[in-house]
């Protein structure tokens, strides 16, 4: 049996009021040529200390620090050295983005909406950011091995952030406004709701991005030609945003190569409290999708509008027991028919 487009609640209810509505429901695909320009940062700031990992029964061979540039350094002396840690990732990604959503237009009464809109914006791949870690001590002098650490900041970079999937959602209709420019040629606007997610790697570790609301804003053009419409829209976004939490941060191992003199490596342990994440994520996604109209149960003769003929048409087809009649597909034709075609008719196209 032939499946129909769900009609679109927000044209819907118009097109009753109206009395005859010609809403018209198109299946769209994503075309190859939308895609994410962004600029991503993620800095990470934190204050604590340092020190050696060295114990005298577990570790004794390991690295003792102490800080300050002068004075003795007793044989078992391992002291803890303020610090501040930083992590930065800072890159722009260009990607190619797919996926589908369904568009209804009500041209007469200038109405539009989109509704589940699915998009994949890394189907051309995974994308990578550099990140970089920035060591910011006090001065401080470490033993086994032996070196000195002037107070100045050490970038340490440790490789790539890859984004390997980041997807949007649609979480509820946009409906906004269509305005003709010329016959078949439309503008448009729609607001809505979806939800971002993804998947990163850090070290070779994988870490999921939770659904995180974001409002879905699309605006652009529209044509129509026969029973294919095109739609190209241009959304510009800036999701920054700068927290405190003030959470401590488990103790970590971090290696650090000396300064004076060079060549070796010193282990220590980092106890940090996170200061401030500051993120953002500024780009534009440029989103291009074409497809045919689909199907409507409502307009039962054809002819691309909801109204009474359609009522008459179907109860002939009803009465005289035509497979076309069955609407809710349950191999029979019967009274349940006649009341899913009048609610289909009554929601239009």
């Amino acid at each position: 049996m032939k499946r129909y487009a769900a009609p679109v609640l927000g044209l819907s209810v118009l097109c009753l009021g109206a009395g005859v509505c010609h809403a018209q429901t198109y299946s769209l695909a994503i075309t190859p040529d939308s895609g994410l320009a962004a600029d991503i940062g993620f800095d990470v700031d934190t204050a604590g200390t340092l020190i050696g990992d060295w114990t005298a029964d577990a570790n004794p061979t390991g690295t003792r620090t102490k800080p300050g540039l002068f004075g003795s350094f007793g044989s078992t002396e391992n002291l803890p050295v303020g610090v501040a840690l930083g992590v930065a990732l800072a890159g722009r990604i260009e990607t190619v983005t797919a996926g589908s959503l369904e568009l209804t237009l009500d041209i007469p009464n200038g109405l539009v909406s989109v509704d589940s809109l699915l998009a994949d914006l890394l189907a051309s791949g995974p994308a990578a950011i550099p990140a970089t870690i920035s060591l910011a001590p006090e001065s401080f002098r470490t033993r086994q091995p032996d070196s000195v650490y002037i107070g100045i900041p050490i970038d340490l970079p440790i490789g790539e952030l890859a984004i390997a999937t980041l997807t949007i959602t649609q979480t509820a209709q946009a409906v906004g406004v269509l305005t003709e420019i010329e016959p078949g040629r439309y503008s448009f606007a729609v607001v809505g709701a979806a939800e971002i997610a993804g998947t990163v790697e850090v070290l070779g570790t994988p870490t999921d991005i939770p659904p995180t609301p974001t409002a879905l804003t699309l605006a652009g053009e529209i044509t129509v030609v026969g029973s294919t419409a095109t739609l190209t829209s241009l959304q510009s976004f800036d999701l920054s945003e700068t927290q405190n939490p003030g959470v401590e941060i488990p103790e970590f191992p971090v290696d650090l190569p000396t300064i004076l003199p060079p060549g070796e490596t010193a282990h220590t342990l980092m106890n940090l409290v996170l200061e401030q994440v500051a993120t953002s994520f500024v780009g534009d996604l440029v989103l291009n999708a074409t497809g045919e109209a689909a199907g409507c149960v409502g307009d039962f003769n054809g002819d691309g509008a909801v109204n009474t003929l359609d009522v008459l048409a179907y109860l002939n087809a009803w009465a005289a027991g035509d497979p076309s009649a069955d609407i809710n597909g349950d191999g029979a034709v019967n009274t349940l028919d006649v009341l899913a075609f009048l609610n289909a008719w009554a929601q239009g196209c």
